[in-house]
């Protein structure tokens, strides 16, 4: 193939993917699938209402689709949707979720989950995962992943994408410790 052709494919490749980054440690092991998931509602930093929440759950998800066996998705009740405190959710649902016997939490915070202003009102959505072991409370894995889409795309699916972009970049395996 020419250069010029070459050019071209990846510049179309990078047209119809949208706009996206994303950028993720390794970590130093493999995380078992088979293993007891937490996902907790990340910390919304976002102008958007409960967007940790919507995000935490669209991530429960994902992890299910993905092949992990045993998801379950803490999400405690929230007082003033316009005061509430995201911090002292997540660390209630942490403290909830190791006591029912979670192995591996997932946390991380909303940083983008909007329609940007414009014309086009293209959706746009930034997510940082964690991945930690409860107990010792080492962190097995972290990522950090944007998209802006299309204007013809949804929210939900903007952000499914991203999640899914993480997901696929965590060192998950199947089998047992």
């Amino acid at each position: 193939m020419t250069p010029i052709r070459t050019l071209a494919l990846a510049l179309v490749v990078a047209l119809l993917a949208g706009c996206s980054t994303l950028i993720a440690e390794k970590g130093n092991r493999a995380i078992m699938k088979d293993q007891q998931f937490a996902v907790v509602p990340l910390l919304n930093l976002s102008e958007t209402p409960q967007a940790g929440d919507k995000a935490a759950s669209i991530l429960a998800a994902v992890l299910r689709a993905k092949g992990v066996t045993d998801v379950r998705l803490y999400l405690p009740p929230e007082g003033n949707l316009l005061t509430g405190d995201n911090q002292q959710r997540q660390s209630d649902a942490i403290a909830e979720a190791r006591a029912n016997g979670a192995q591996i939490i997932v946390a991380g915070t909303v940083e983008e989950w909007r329609y940007k202003a414009g014309q086009d009102n293209e959706p746009a959505v930034g997510v940082t995962l964690i991945v930690s072991e409860p107990g010792s409370r080492e962190m097995l894995w972290t990522g950090t992943a944007a998209q802006t889409g299309w204007g013809r795309d949804g929210l939900g699916t903007t952000g499914r994408d991203v999640l899914e972009d993480l997901v696929q970049s965590m060192p998950l395996t199947a089998g047992s410790n």
